[in-house]
């Protein structure tokens, strides 16, 4: 009896000792932590802006025809381009796979139209010759800078961020018309303002590190039309104007590096 009561305690003991050591090789549940898209950033930007604006130039206060208003009236679109360079400060947060925020930039640019075109002596049905010279025509716009404030909604793949992005506008335009009537008239006007407008876009943003990310996007901006006026010095009809109308729309492709202040925990892969 007294052996078999020691066989069964050996045979319990060789078993606890082998559960343990099936314990101990067995390691812990770990997880991986994903990187989170929650928090501020701010950072700088540069790339391209292009316009393709309308323009109408035609006279203003002047008595003659619709089809002489009509030999004297231009229209056309201005394709320029040039380079552009600022910054941007932003706040988002990550629920899932969807990121939500927004973002505020300003930006120099240096687009600039210049038109130019001339007219022969243009016999029109309702005034002799000699009052519808030949003339000489100038139109410049600039855009000096504008500043955007945006919603953007992206979807993350960990790292990788493809997002949509819209809201408003705002920018600083100049423009002049000159007009050169010979022999000695001319007309002269300009306009200079800030306007609001509208925008649209979209991009992809990586994070290649912790906390640096780097972006490529493109916006399309709207000012929308504005006009103005240029008076004549002509003195047989000094009421005679010039009037210049302008469609302000505006391309950007720019490239984009972001400094990231997490404020949001990792996301747990086990």
């Amino acid at each position: 009896m007294k052996r078999i009561l020691l066989a069964g305690v050996a045979a319990l003991a060789l078993g606890g000792t082998a559960f343990a050591a099936d314990l101990a090789v067995k390691a812990p549940v770990a997880y991986v932590p994903l990187f989170t898209w929650t928090g501020c950033y701010l950072g700088a930007n540069g790339g391209w802006i292009g316009g393709r604006d309308g323009y109408r130039t035609e006279p203003k206060n002047q008595d003659i025809t619709a089809v002489d208003r009509g030999l004297v009236t231009r229209e056309w679109r201005a394709n320029k381009s040039a380079g552009t360079a600022g910054g941007q400060f932003g706040c988002q947060v990550q629920l899932g796979s969807w990121v939500i925020g927004g973002e505020w930039d300003w930006n120099w640019a240096g687009l600039a139209e210049d038109s130019t075109w001339s007219t022969p002596l243009i016999p029109l049905i309702d005034m002799t010759e000699d009052q519808w010279g030949p003339r000489d025509y100038w139109t410049h716009k600039e855009l000096d800078w504008f500043s955007t404030a945006r919603v953007r909604l992206g979807l993350a793949w960990d790292r990788v961020l493809v997002f949509a992005t819209g809201g408003l506008a705002y920018g600083a335009f100049d423009a002049y018309t000159h007009v050169r009537r010979y022999p000695d008239g001319f007309y002269n006007g300009a306009y200079s303002e800030r306007r609001f407008g509208w925008t649209v876009g979209g991009g992809l943003e990586w994070a290649f590190a912790n906390n640096w990310t780097a972006k490529a996007e493109f916006l399309y901006l709207n000012f929308d039309n504005f006009d103005y006026i240029s008076p004549g010095n002509i003195d047989i009809a000094p009421q005679y104007q010039w009037r210049t109308k302008i469609d302000a729309e505006e391309y950007v492709a720019r490239i984009g590096i972001n400094y990231l202040f997490h404020t949001g925990g990792a996301v747990a892969r086990y």
